[in-house]
């Protein structure tokens, strides 16, 4: 288990390859709860162009198979955010805060395989379509247009892409219900202002899972 304070790694994969790396510090790490903070100003890696520039998720979802992601150098501003994650669920929820004023801005319920604890920190592949969640508990799907994509392209069988969406369906049940974690305060939460922001350190791209694809 990662120590309180501890930088570690969260790394998203799309269809077996690296598709975002972020350096985060461990908030909790249980057999009942992962908890991990990524900063503002946060160093990260994500997809970018031949010529550099952040490259749109639509054209991730469209790209050849063929044509390999590039990673670049960029960093998460204007908000920060909490992931908090039950080992074995198939999504995580992010507390996000905007600005240095830490307002709080929502949850947002990123859809995506269970977590894989590595030598570096956690693996996971994204499943594209999410859940926006407000303040007030109103809610909306997300990126249904990149999801419809990838069902055309064959990524997801039906089968995948149903129970993906019932994944989502159980947030929003969560959500209405008002179950956990969005009646437990977490958007009251404060790191330790002692915890630095971390860097990407040089062994970012190792130990990469099976090229297997999403689960």
């Amino acid at each position: 288990m990662w120590q309180p304070g501890e930088q570690i790694l969260l790394r998203h994969t799309w269809i077996g390859e690296l598709s975002w790396v972020a350096p985060v510090a461990v908030v909790e790490d249980t057999p009942n709860l992962i908890a991990l903070y990524m900063a503002m100003d946060t160093p990260i890696k994500r997809p970018v162009s031949d010529e550099g520039l952040p490259m749109p998720r639509f054209q991730i979802a469209e790209r050849l198979d063929n044509e390999l992601l590039r990673l670049g150098n960029a960093r998460w501003v204007g908000s920060s955010v909490l992931w908090l994650v039950r080992p074995g669920e198939a999504h995580a929820i992010g507390v996000f805060w905007w600005g240095e004023e830490r307002e709080f801005e929502g949850w947002y319920a990123n859809l995506q395989a269970p977590l894989q604890r590595t030598a570096i920190g956690f693996d996971t592949s994204d499943h594209v379509l999410d859940v926006t969640i407000a303040p007030d508990r109103s809610w909306q799907w997300k990126d249904e247009d990149e999801f419809a994509i990838v069902q055309q392209r064959g990524l997801f069988p039906q089968a995948a892409a149903q129970a993906i969406r019932a994944e989502g369906e159980r947030v929003i049940a969560t959500v209405e219900a008002n179950g956990w974690p969005f009646n437990a305060g977490w958007e009251h939460w404060r790191p330790d202002p002692a915890w630095p922001i971390p860097a990407v350190p040089d062994k970012w791209n190792a130990n990469l899972p099976p090229r297997d694809g999403p689960a």
